[in-house]
C-alpha cells in the first residue's frame, strides 16, 4: 500500500508541474542506468528509440532532459553544476512499435524514477537574436507567388576556391517567419541562440543571400562576410544579439546517483 500511494504521488506531481491529466506516463519495460565510464567523449551518442530498444551513453544531465522534453539545452536551467558535465549510459527496453515521442515520455519517467528528477516550465529573458527591419527600407523584392518555394544553394564556380568560399542561397516565396526558422540552421556557427521575428514585414519575398560560413571567415580576408553582415548589406535587415522573454526548463532537483539498475541482459 505504502509503494502503490508513493507511486500515485509521482505521477501526481508531475501532471501538476505540466498541467496534465493524472494518467501515469507510459514508462521502459525494463531498463539500464549507469554512470559512463571515464572517456574523452563529451557528446552523447545515441537518445533515441529503434526496434523497441533505446539508448544514450555518455549523456549528460541536460542532453537527457533535452531529449525529454523536446528542449534545447541552453533552454534548460537550473540544477547543480554537475547536470552538465557527469555522464550517463541507459540501455532501455519498449514494445518493438514504440515511438519516438512515446519514447520521450518513457525517458521523462525514467528520470523521475532514478534520478528524482523535478522540472517546471517558466518564462525568462534569455539570449538571442532580434531580426529587425532596421532604419530603412529593406532590400527584398516582393514575391510574384511564382514557384518554387524555399531556398536553394547556388554552386560555386569550378574556378573558385575552397578556402574563404561563399555559401549562397537563392530564395523565393519566403515569409519573415520562414526566414527565422532556416537563419539558424544556416548560420550555426553564429547564431547559437534563437532567432526572433521582430521586423513587422508581412508578406512573402525573394532575395539572394551570401556569406562565409564561419571556418572559413579568415581565409576570405576583407572580402568575408558573417550571415549577420549579411542579412544587414544584402537584405536590409538587422540582425542583433539581444534579451528576450522565452520559454525555459527549470531543474527543482535532481539525483546525481540513479537509483539501483533494473538489468536488461
Amino acid at each position: 500500500m505504502m509503494r502503490q500511494a508513493a507511486v500515485g504521488f509521482l505521477f501526481l506531481q508531475l501532471s501538476l508541474a505540466f498541467g496534465q491529466s493524472a494518467e501515469p506516463l507510459p514508462a521502459f519495460q525494463v531498463a539500464d542506468v549507469h554512470t559512463s565510464a571515464k572517456t574523452t567523449q563529451v557528446y552523447m551518442r545515441g537518445g533515441f528509440i529503434r526496434g523497441g530498444r533505446f539508448q544514450a551513453r555518455t549523456a549528460s544531465m541536460l542532453d537527457l532532459i533535452s531529449v525529454a522534453y523536446a528542449f534545447e539545452s541552453n533552454k534548460i536551467v537550473g540544477g547543480p553544476s554537475w547536470v552538465n558535465t557527469d555522464r550517463f549510459d541507459i540501455i532501455a527496453g519498449a514494445p518493438a512499435a514504440t515511438s519516438q515521442e512515446t519514447a520521450k515520455l518513457m525517458l521523462q519517467s525514467l528520470l523521475a524514477e532514478r534520478f528524482k528528477l523535478v522540472v517546471h516550465k517558466d518564462t525568462r529573458p534569455m539570449p538571442a537574436f532580434v531580426l529587425s527591419a532596421g532604419p530603412g527600407k529593406h532590400k527584398m523584392k516582393e514575391s510574384d507567388g511564382k514557384p518554387p518555394s524555399g531556398c536553394e544553394s547556388v554552386p560555386q564556380a569550378d574556378s573558385a576556391p575552397i578556402t574563404g568560399a561563399f555559401t549562397v542561397l537563392t530564395c523565393r516565396n519566403m515569409t519573415m517567419a520562414a526566414l527565422v526558422d532556416n537563419l539558424r540552421g544556416w548560420g550555426s556557427a553564429y547564431l547559437p541562440n534563437t532567432v526572433i521575428d521582430e521586423t513587422g514585414i508581412k508578406g512573402e519575398w525573394n532575395f539572394e543571400l551570401k556569406w562565409n560560413q564561419r571556418n572559413q571567415l579568415a581565409a576570405a580576408g576583407s572580402e568575408g562576410l558573417t550571415i549577420l553582415d549579411a542579412v544587414e548589406k544584402q537584405l536590409g535587415l538587422k540582425l542583433e544579439p539581444k534579451p528576450r522573454p522565452q520559454q525555459v526548463m527549470v531543474i527543482d532537483s535532481v539525483n546525481r546517483n540513479p537509483t539501483a539498475m533494473r538489468r536488461m541482459w
